[in-house]
């Protein structure tokens, strides 16, 4: 089976635990510090960015024969035994444990550092798995350089979302729907509503003080429509979580 899905996963318990600890604060970094970990989002909200841009630069390659890779920072494991990979070939999916330095190292690092921390870790992990696979040489080369394209873009990727971009058939104008996937926020959303000529008349950012919610894979954001001159966008059951009427552009 070929990649599809990539989960960095933290330890929830050992998160709750981290956060509701009462670390000493002597100076001003101490506090700094207890503040950043007290409100910072468990680590596979704060890591999925970087995961969706790796499910992009990867799709279609097939690493270990598995749809889902789920690299565990887990002080304990899930499954009996204390084998670092394990791949379920019946299900697709695999699973693979980081060590102690390697989550001690997230743990430690700050906002700033963070990303690059992520970066090296998931690398190292999918190469690992990789080499234990066999993989042709090809497939290593892949996900090295697609590592390498996204340490150069400064973790940042933008994209329109098609299934969210639409034509409304009787005014011609157009809603392009964007996502920009970052360290900073995790995801940003905006829309631009061109005319027939394709012209840009108007922009605006789309839910910009959510962060950390992967709209597309939770079907926050699930499909698009047209209603007379209002663009809308809706979740998976149907309700409306935007829209913008376009009147004063037509």
């Amino acid at each position: 089976m070929k990649f599809r899905t990539l989960v960095l996963e933290g330890d929830r318990n050992a998160e709750k635990e981290q956060k509701e600890k009462h670390l000493p604060v002597y100076t001003k970094s101490d506090y700094l510090r207890r503040k950043r970990l007290q409100s910072q989002p468990p680590l596979h909200a704060r890591s999925f960015y970087i995961c969706r841009m790796i499910e992009e630069e990867l799709k279609g390659l097939d690493i270990d024969g598995s749809g889902k890779i789920t690299i565990c920072a887990h002080q304990i494991h899930d499954v009996p035994g204390n084998e670092k990979y394990i791949c379920f070939q019946n299900a697709h999916v695999s699973l693979y444990y980081l060590e102690q330095e390697e989550i001690a190292a997230i743990g430690e690092a700050d906002s700033d550092t963070e990303p690059m921390m992520i970066w090296k870790i998931v690398r190292n992990a999918l190469l690992d798995i990789a080499q234990r696979n066999h993989c042709p040489k090809d497939v290593t080369e892949k996900i090295e350089k697609a590592f390498e394209h996204i340490l150069n873009s400064n973790f940042v990727r933008e994209e329109r979302i098609d299934k969210l971009t639409k034509r409304a058939k009787n005014t011609g104008l157009t809603a392009h729907v964007y996502r920009i996937l970052s360290s900073e926020t995790g995801e940003g959303w905006y829309l631009k509503i061109a005319d027939r000529k394709g012209h840009v008349c108007y922009q605006e950012t789309i839910d910009g003080d959510t962060r950390y919610v992967d709209r597309l894979r939770s079907r926050l954001y699930a499909k698009a429509e047209w209603r007379e001159t209002t663009f809308v966008i809706l979740e998976q059951f149907g309700k409306d979580v935007f829209s913008i009427n376009t009147d004063s552009y037509l």
